[in-house]
């Protein structure tokens, strides 16, 4: 699975913190796959391989730990991406 970089697709909470403070920590919206940039290959490319930008998603430190395993973090089984999922078993 090498050349694949997984993103994560946040959503954003509202919950004021302070007076004038936001609570950023998101929740995990969807997580895709992107492939790797071909200048840059530890960078994700422009777009995901469901075909939305990569520019506002925050990059997942996963990597498979081997044949076999999923593309995405087990624990985030239910938010994978179906499209990317499929794109990639297209490959």
């Amino acid at each position: 699975m090498s050349g694949v970089i997984v993103l994560v697709e946040l959503e954003p909470s509202t919950e004021v913190l302070d007076a004038e403070e936001v609570d950023v920590g998101a929740r995990i919206r969807w997580v895709h796959a992107a492939p790797a940039d071909t200048e840059v290959p530890e960078d994700p490319g422009p777009v995901t391989f469901c075909g939305i930008g990569t520019g506002d998603l925050e990059r997942e430190g996963y990597r498979p730990s081997g044949p076999g395993a999923p593309w995405y973090p087990p624990s985030q089984r239910t938010r994978r991406c179906r499209e990317c999922e499929a794109a990639l078993r297209a490959l």
